[in-house]
């Protein structure tokens, strides 16, 4: 989610900080984090991530696991750690809500966290044998701790990937992208050579009908989910408000990720935080006016079945894998995930499958289902870290 001012209100809190200036300005700039760039403990394991103390143990793979692109930076990761085994466990309660009904984000998240785990293993001596668990997502009960995945640890000597040096540059770019200079070819043969489980796919355009297809269904799903007071109050519950805030909670969104221009991110730092309607409501025109037209790249992963549980983390893997490397690359990745975000709403409603018909068009393979669609491009600033809770928040030892 990105918030988004207007002009109107960006004169508004110019205004405000002129009004406050000789009673508290300066107070409230250090209160809310005006002019720093945000940095302490929540940030720290962006550079902490292969500490010394942790190579060679399990604890290392936690480490780069916990930098993996997850669903509103939810987090919704916990950690068992054994002596050659680590249990990848889905925290429900730090679920969406409507927003992702089937824990499907959550699974891809998990699956991107696999990721980065199974890419630091030969780099702390390790094999890993990766053990999803089975099933349907649709079965699985929210509120506590359910099993992901197990990952089997062996010693061994194995080539590390050149991609597990990207894992701390991999950050999502909410900015404009510079549509104009296109996507790297290079890049572009790189993701379709990808390799991926075999119930995974991946869909890849630059132009075209299924180009604009594809970005009139983003723009229509965000219509859609900012006029469901339900899912907006849902998303809106992991927005942060400040320093304060993200230090006690180390996880969720945040202004200074959501791609604001530096006046209309100092502006909005002095005013009170939007409500939801308002915030979703100008994240709908920055995904209309920005987010959509200025994408190189709009992309799909699809799935073989959107609910089996293991097929949602081979795809979070293949995305987390794409993030990679397009990072090593200096290409901006954003996922932009709405129009299967509303085939989950319209599924738990029992609704008209609108959106599902929607990339239905754009697939044109029945065979495949869509569950994670994303931009990509040359940015034109860079990305700064998200917070994150430490390993020793998400670990638990038996």
């Amino acid at each position: 989610m990105t918030t988004f001012l207007t002009r109107r209100r960006l004169l508004q809190a110019a205004g405000g900080i002129t009004l406050v200036a000789a009673g508290g300005a300066v107070w409230r700039a250090h209160d809310r984090g005006v002019f720093v760039k945000p940095s302490g403990a929540p940030y720290d394991p962006w550079t902490l991530w292969n500490a010394p103390e942790y190579e060679g143990t399990p604890i290392a793979l936690v480490a780069a696991g916990i930098l993996a692109s997850n669903p509103h930076n939810t987090q919704p990761w916990v950690f068992r750690i054994g002596a050659d085994r680590i249990d990848l466990l889905a925290d429900t309660s730090r679920d969406l809500g409507s927003f992702d009904p089937c824990l499907r984000e959550m699974h891809i998240g998990l699956g991107c966290a696999i990721e980065n785990m199974a890419l630091a293993a030969p780099a702390n001596g390790y094999a890993v044998a990766i053990e999803p668990a089975e099933g349907s997502l649709l079965d699985i009960e929210r509120g506590g701790m359910v099993r992901a995945a197990t990952l089997r640890l062996s010693k061994a000597n194995a080539t590390t990937d050149p991609l597990y040096d990207a894992i701390p540059h991999r950050h999502t770019n909410r900015y404009p992208y510079e549509r104009e200079r296109g996507f790297p070819e290079d890049l572009l043969r790189s993701f379709v050579a990808m390799p991926a489980d075999g119930n995974v796919a991946l869909s890849l355009f630059t132009e075209g009908k299924e180009y604009e297809a594809l970005g009139a269904a983003i723009v229509q799903a965000t219509k859609e989910i900012v006029a469901d007071h339900e899912m907006i109050e849902d998303s809106h519950a992991w927005f942060r408000d400040g320093p304060r805030d993200m230090a006690r909670e180390r996880s969720g969104l945040e202004l200074d990720t959501a791609g604001l221009s530096p006046a209309l991110l100092t502006a909005a730092k002095f005013l009170p935080a939007l409500p939801a309607e308002q915030s979703h409501g100008t994240w709908l025109g920055q995904t209309r006016d920005t987010h959509v037209p200025t994408a190189a790249l709009l992309g799909m992963i699809s799935v073989r079945d959107r609910y089996d549980r293991p097929q949602a983390l081979a795809a979070g893997r293949l995305w987390q894998r794409l993030h990679l490397e397009a990072s090593a690359a200096g290409v901006a990745m954003h996922p932009l995930n709405q129009p299967v975000e509303t085939i989950d709403r319209e599924r738990q409603t029992d609704r008209e499958a609108a959106s599902e018909a929607r990339l239905a068009n754009i697939v044109k393979n029945p065979g495949w289902q869509p569950t994670f669609c994303f931009r990509g491009g040359y940015p034109t600033r860079e990305a700064i870290a998200s917070a994150r809770r430490s390993v020793e928040e998400v670990i638990q030892k038996t």
